[in-house]
């Protein structure tokens, strides 16, 4: 089993089995269209909607809290439905993620929820 994280604009955080044989039709399904990923770290990959903008998805502020920690603010703007995984091996294959690194996650985006509304209010 291959777990990450799918988190929608709306704050909806849902763990996600991508396991193969269908690994790329579930990542898609989840981000509805064609996918990106991108490396935040050396362990965590962020995946995104590759037209996004393009299509004027709505803006997805805790994937963006992710994005502004691993490049800096106002570097790109994060739109859509995005899911976490582990970076790719050594044979390029998208890893999972472990048990702990999703409830840490998941801590951390309740967290940087909380903030974001504080925000808005």
């Amino acid at each position: 089993m291959k777990n990450g994280i799918k988190i929608t604009p709306a704050g909806e955080v849902e763990v996600i089995d991508f396991s193969k044989p269908d690994e790329l039709s579930v990542l898609q399904t989840a981000v509805g269209g064609w996918v990106q990923a991108i490396d935040l770290s050396n362990i965590l990959s962020l995946w995104v909607n590759e037209e996004g903008k393009m299509i004027r998805l709505e803006h997805n502020p805790i994937a963006q809290v992710f994005w502004d920690m691993s490049f800096g603010q106002e570097t790109d703007y994060i739109v859509g439905t995005v899911v976490l995984t582990g970076t790719p091996d050594a044979d390029g294959e998208t890893q999972g993620l472990s048990d702990e690194h999703i409830q840490v996650l998941k801590e951390f985006i309740e967290a940087a929820a909380g903030k974001v509304l504080e925000t808005v209010k």
